[in-house]
């Protein structure tokens, strides 16, 4: 079976999102393989309703794909269907403005920007449409608007969607449309806007980077109970059995992260087995982004980073006495 590594992991995430230039003549299929090939997971819908799960049904955060093989099988000829992009699976964010004369100014400022793909919706309102950003690393933006309030139109986030081009509008008739009026690489949403928006589920802590996530590794190295490992990856087998394979992943990464922060384990050999578990029991297709993994230990490594180093040495020191051959051979004698 082959193992996966950080490294393959951090690499395969490194491709930038992008808005693919589509020809005027392309079909929704040739289009849909070409939004898939730029890195978007998609959804076919019935383009006179919008809904994202019009056509996969119910559970379509689950069955959006870039599978070209789906995608084929979606949006085969005789079939009818729009395409809707699934933001935040992609790695994106969307701001879409319904009435551009309410954009509070600190958004009006980053969304103009030459660089940042535009969708017009509407024939006689040139801002009317949906504005693309990249989001960071390790970030969990949902569909709440912030500190961006008003009635200038929606956020769409984690579980967001936008219909795209060349799906026609359902509103046609009164001037409605999806045509790119700027497409390339989606830019990574400005810090200043990401202040103004929360972020959903579990963010505690602000997530750190792939290079802070490199030094933590090259950091925590020590190998001075590394007996201790193989006992929690025997536990995290039964916590994927209780509920979320996503949480017990995360829950686990957590501990283990404790541990090599306090010289149990090497950090990044831990990562490379937690991965290999989670792939066992959740197929890399079946993740929820490419860089499911990848937040999850970003977001436990800057968990770990927040705790005081007293606890850390608290910690340290019960595993060590927990784990000394004189306990674990009590320990063993009295389960007999």
């Amino acid at each position: 079976m082959t193992t996966l590594t950080w490294n393959q992991m951090r690499n395969s995430t490194s491709n930038p999102l992008f808005v693919p230039d589509l020809s005027s003549r392309m079909s929704i299929r040739e289009a849909a393989l070409a939004y898939a090939n730029a890195g978007w997971y998609l959804l076919p819908i019935d383009p006179n309703t919008k809904h994202a799960g019009s056509v996969v049904g119910v559970g379509w955060p689950d069955k959006s794909s870039r599978d070209p093989k789906q995608i084929e099988s979606w949006f085969r000829p005789g079939t009818n269907y729009g395409i809707a992009v699934h933001l935040g699976k992609s790695g994106a964010i969307a701001f879409d403005v319904d009435d551009p004369s309410q954009i509070p100014n600190r958004l009006r400022e980053w969304i103009m920007l030459e660089n940042v793909p535009f969708q017009s919706t509407r024939t006689n309102d040139p801002l009317r449409g949906h504005y693309i950003f990249a989001t960071p690393e390790g970030s969990n933006y949902g569909n709440s608007k912030g500190l961006l309030k008003g009635a200038w139109g929606e956020v769409r986030g984690k579980n967001g969607i936008v219909v795209v081009s060349p799906t026609p509008h359902s509103k046609q008739a009164e001037g409605g449309q999806y045509v790119w009026k700027r497409t390339g690489i989606v830019p990574l949403l400005p810090y200043a806007l990401q202040r103004l928006l929360p972020e959903a589920r579990y963010q505690s802590v602000q997530c750190i980077d792939m290079t802070e996530a490199h030094n933590f590794f090259a950091k925590h190295t020590n190998d001075e109970c590394g007996q201790l490992l193989e006992t929690r990856l025997a536990d995290g087998k039964s916590w994927f059995l209780r509920g979320s394979r996503h949480d017990a992943c995360r829950d686990l990464l957590l501990v283990c992260m404790i541990d090599a922060r306090a010289g149990l384990y090497d950090a990044k050999a831990a990562v490379e087995s937690i991965a290999n578990l989670f792939v066992s029991i959740k197929p890399q297709d079946e993740w929820s982004s490419p860089r499911e993994f990848i937040d999850m230990t970003l977001w436990a490594i800057a968990q770990v980073l927040q705790m005081p180093d007293e606890e850390i040495f608290l910690h340290r020191e019960s595993q060590l006495t927990i784990n000394s051959p004189q306990v674990q051979d009590w320990i063993n004698r009295h389960n007999d």
